[in-house]
C-alpha cells in the first residue's frame, strides 16, 4: 500500500512509520522543509501552517493525518497556528485527497473533544469542548463528513497516549515527580483524576489496522482498564523502586475521562493492548 503520513516525526508518527515499514508499505511523509524522516520513507516538503504549500500529492492509496500544531498549548498567542495546522490544513489535505483519488483517509483526533461526564465517553455523544485545541480538532472531524462520498474515512480518538520518547505530558511528568521525590497532587478524596490511557505501540497498531483493514467511522482508542493518577504513580514507583509521595489539593475530583470501547470492539481487540503495568515497564526499560 502507498501511504502518505503527516506528523511522521511526532510521538506516534515515528512509531507508526516504523510499523508500516515492517509491514512492507511504501511511505511518503509530509514534512516541514529542513526536517528529516526515516531513510526508507520518501519526504515531501510541506509546511501545514501555510495551507497554500499543499500543491499536489503523489499517487497514494491512503492518508494517515497525525499532524497537529506544535503550539497547541499556547492559546491564545498561537491561536492562528493551532487553527491553521489542526483545521485549515485538514480541509486542504482532504480536497487534495479527493483530487488524487485517495481511497482511505485516517484522522488522528483526541479524547479532549469530549465534555466532562461521569459516564464513559461514547463516540456519538454531543460534543461541546471549550478548549481551543479540542475545538479545532472537532472542527476538523466535522470537515471529514462531506468527503465520505469520495473515500473511506476513519477517525481515531486517542485517550492519553504514552510511551518512550514522550516529553512534557501527563505520564512522563509523573515519572519525573516520582523519581525526584516530589509529591503527586491529587484532587478529591480518592485516587485523583480517573482516565483511560493508551500505550504508544497500541495506538500505532490501531492506525495501521485502520489503513490495512479499511476501517470506517469514529472509534475511541484506549486500553480496556481505566486507571487514576494514584495508580499511575504507584505503578511508576514499583518500577523505579521509589515510594511515591502524594499531596491533596483540596479541590473536588474532576469528572473522569474514560473511553467507551464497545464500538472499537467491532473492529479491534483492546484486550490485547498493554496493561498499565506492562506499558510503564516497557517505557522505562526503553528509556533507561
Amino acid at each position: 500500500m502507498r501511504i502518505l503520513l503527516t506528523g511522521a516525526t511526532g510521538f506516534i508518527g515515528r512509531r507508526l512509520t516504523s510499523l508500516l515499514d515492517e509491514r512492507g508499505h511504501q511511505i511518503f511523509c509530509l514534512l516541514r522543509p529542513g526536517t528529516r524522516c526515516a531513510a526508507y520513507a520518501t519526504p515531501i516538503p510541506c509546511d501545514l501552517a501555510c495551507c497554500g504549500s499543499i500543491k499536489s500529492l503523489p499517487a497514494i492509496d491512503t492518508i494517515i493525518h497525525l499532524a497537529q500544531s506544535h503550539q497547541h498549548r499556547n492559546f491564545p498567542l498561537a491561536a492562528e497556528d493551532i487553527f491553521s495546522v489542526n483545521t485549515q490544513a485538514t480541509a486542504h489535505l482532504l480536497d487534495q485527497a479527493r483530487q488524487g483519488g485517495v481511497q482511505r483517509f485516517i484522522f488522528a483526533s483526541t479524547s479532549s473533544v469530549y465534555s466532562a461526564s461521569n459516564s464513559p465517553c461514547q463516540e456519538d455523544a454531543v460534543l461541546r469542548p471549550d478548549d481551543f485545541y479540542a475545538v479545532t480538532k472537532l472542527a476538523a472531524e466535522t470537515l471529514l463528513r462531506p468527503y465520505e462520498r469520495y473515500f473511506r474515512i476513519c477517525t481515531l480518538r486517542l485517550f492519553t497516549p504514552y510511551g518512550p520518547g514522550q516529553r512534557a505530558r501527563l505520564i512522563p511528568v509523573l515519572v519525573e515527580r516520582v523519581r525526584e521525590g516530589r509529591p503527586v497532587t491529587l484532587d478529591g478524596d480518592e485516587g485523583g483524576l480517573r482516565l483511560s490511557v493508551t500505550y504508544i505501540d497500541d495506538a500505532a497498531s490501531a492506525f495501521r489496522s485502520a489503513a490495512e483493514e479499511g476501517w470506517h467511522g469514529t472509534y475511541n482508542v484506549a486500553a480496556p482498564e481505566p486507571t487514576c493518577l494514584r495508580e499511575i504513580a504507584n505503578t511508576i514507583g514499583r518500577h523505579v523502586g521509589v515510594i511515591p509521595k502524594f499531596e491533596r489539593t483540596g479541590r473536588p475530583e474532576p469528572p473522569p475521562l474514560i473511553a467507551d470501547l464497545n464500538r472499537f470492539a467491532l473492529v479491534g481487540d483492546s484486550s490485547k493492548f498493554c496493561s498499565l503495568d506492562e506499558g510503564i515497564g516497557r517505557m522505562l526499560k526503553q528509556e533507561a
